[in-house]
């Protein structure tokens, strides 16, 4: 009798082909599973290297930071030498010209409108708080003579008015080096339009003295530098009684 043949059913295969692909899946996993456990991982060596670089690059950075601060102080020191170089040298500078200018004072006689020049501000404060020259007491003085044998006199440093007083000339100051008269006044005072030989270059017409003197401590001129000469001084009284 010969063999009977069996045959799966329907349901037995569908049983057996899930099973296959439950051994399929289960072995996938662990093969999935070695995949992941022999994955390579990082060598300690690569880390320790990088902080290693990481190191240097920082260290490199500190010397180059470190050298920049220190130019910028060698500069910084150099600048403030050469400042300090140059106010020592503009202080030194000051003192020699005012040394210069002292000893250039001192070996002119302020008091000589000679010597005056172009009157500026600080020169007129300068002369009219030092005041014209004062005159001897006694008035005896020598004048040297002109070529035609006349001289000045002390005598011109007063003024005999109508009623016989007798009133000071402070306004006149002789000229040692020129041998000429100024007004003290008009000299340091005077406008374009003042041409008064007292106001100007000096005045030595000896033989006429008495009446220009007199014509000229009446002019409209000189009475207005009197005014400004007055003030100036009251001012300044003023401004030091103040300190």
């Amino acid at each position: 009798m010969p063999n009977k043949r069996t045959f799966m059913s329907g349901y037995e295969k569908r049983k057996k082909k899930e099973r296959v692909e439950r051994e399929k899946q289960s072995q996938r996993g662990a093969m999935n599973k070695y995949v992941m456990a022999s994955k390579p991982t990082e060598n300690p060596d690569d880390e320790l290297e990088l902080d290693e670089v990481e190191e240097n690059l920082n260290d490199e950075l500190d010397d180059e930071i470190n050298e920049w601060l220190s130019m910028n102080n060698a500069c910084e020191n150099s600048v403030n030498e050469g400042v300090e170089n140059l106010e020592n040298e503009g202080v030194e500078n000051l003192v020699n010209e005012g040394d210069e200018m002292n000893v250039e004072c001192e070996s002119l006689n302020i008091d000589d409108p000679a010597n005056w020049g172009h009157i500026t501000q600080s020169l007129r404060d300068l002369l009219v708080e030092r005041g014209p020259l004062k005159r001897d007491g006694n008035g005896v003085v020598n004048f040297p003579n002109d070529e035609e044998g006349r001289h000045f006199s002390s005598f011109y440093y007063i003024r005999e008015l109508a009623n016989k007083e007798k009133v000071e000339r402070k306004w006149l100051i002789y000229s040692k080096l020129l041998d000429k008269i100024f007004c003290f006044c008009c000299k340091l005072f005077k406008q374009g339009k003042n041409i008064t030989q007292l106001a100007n270059g000096g005045m030595k017409d000896w033989k006429n003295l008495k009446k220009r003197l007199a014509d000229h401590e009446c002019s409209n001129e000189h009475i207005s530098c009197m005014r400004k000469w007055i003030e100036l001084e009251n001012r300044m009284k003023k401004k030091s009684n103040n300190r």
